[in-house]
């Protein structure tokens, strides 16, 4: 039996051996050549061709991802600089962790809120949520939740799962769910990309390990980002573009808005702010508080305008990422919904 023939991953009909004549032969080639492209193989150029669909390569790389995930950010300017470690009287910042784990997962599209024309009876918050690609991200936190998300039977709310991966449950059945240690993880994940360094200290009793900054250059970077949106007239995220959050970067705006937010409600964006005088400093909390009203409903407030005077041009810029990423409405929900969790933070913890 002659091992020629066309091996195919999408679309099409099957291909036949060449039983027939040449020219029936070159007409199955016609019609196929019509919908795929191909590739051919083998020694001397080879009979063994393999079809694809050029998709197939498209979707693999549609979207563009930074360098640091938004968990790594919020930590990122958190961490003092020297000293190497968070403050220790922060109290939010492992619930805001939680969740920024899941817009994570959204802005990555693997998971959304579940497709159900009765979810709009409830609060955001409290609408279902279901794995749609259980795909390994490369982000040992992600994949974790991810993994997670995905053996559980039943759907649970926005809530219920940042709850549960915080440990904020009294379900006993789930508190395996629990994330440990992210806030360690994160930051060795941040050693091991070149942003922190690892030393030990030694605090009276015990030694502890802390992980002080490196390269400045990067959280100069998310400084930068963030103050575009709190501080400046219109917000033009491509003059201030790097190789670590490039022009190209899938969501780039909501992505801002969601560190923003997700620094706000970690009680670690005054650590931004510092640069600025007091009087600026206010208005830019001001303005992280309006941001977190118009992105915490769905859909989202874009035509409003700050009365601050700041991101005047925010909403449409937001609306042509939308329109050209093809968002989906539910994966925009879904990230509405963790915001307006962080929007109600201080009456949950």
């Amino acid at each position: 039996m002659s091992s020629s023939g066309l091996q195919r991953r999408r679309g099409g009909k099957a291909a036949t051996t060449s039983t027939t004549s040449n020219q029936q032969q070159q007409q199955s080639n016609d019609a196929y050549d019509d919908n795929d492209d191909f590739t051919s193989s083998g020694n001397g150029g080879g009979d063994h061709k393999i079809g694809y669909d050029s998709r197939d390569i498209e979707d693999r790389q549609t979207l563009k991802l930074p360098l640091l995930t938004l968990m790594e950010e919020v930590l990122l300017i958190g961490i003092k600089d020297k000293e190497g470690y968070l403050s220790f009287w922060n109290d939010n910042i492992s619930y805001a962790l939680r969740g920024c784990i899941l817009l994570e997962l959204a802005f990555r599209n693997k998971i959304t809120l579940v497709n159900d024309p009765a979810r709009r009876r409830f609060e955001l918050s409290d609408r279902l949520v279901e794995v749609i690609d259980s795909e390994p991200t490369g982000e040992v936190l992600l994949d974790e939740a991810l993994k997670i998300m995905k053996n559980d039977e039943s759907n649970l709310s926005v809530t219920n799962w940042i709850d549960l991966l915080s440990g904020e449950t009294w379900n006993l059945m789930k508190i395996n769910y629990q994330l440990k240690q992210v806030r360690e993880r994160l930051a060795k994940g941040l050693v091991d990309k070149g942003i922190l360094r690892t030393e030990r200290k030694n605090f009276f009793l015990f030694d502890m390990a802390t992980h002080p900054v490196a390269d400045k250059l990067s959280k100069e970077y998310l400084k930068n980002r963030v103050l575009a949106l709190l501080a400046q007239r219109t917000v033009d995220l491509d003059s201030i573009a790097n190789d670590q959050f490039g022009k190209e970067t899938s969501f780039k705006h909501l992505r801002s808005i969601a560190l923003v937010c997700g620094s706000y409600a970690a009680n670690v964006l005054e650590n931004v702010l510092l640069s600025l005088n007091y009087d600026k400093r206010d208005q830019a909390f001001a303005r992280a508080d309006e941001l977190l009203n118009d992105f915490s409903e769905f859909p989202f407030n874009l035509s409003t305008q700050s009365p601050l005077g700041i991101g005047l041009n925010l909403g449409q810029e937001v609306n042509e990422e939308i329109e050209k990423d093809s968002s989906g409405e539910l994966q925009l929900e879904l990230i509405a919904a963790v915001l307006s969790v962080f929007s109600r933070m201080d009456s949950i913890l």
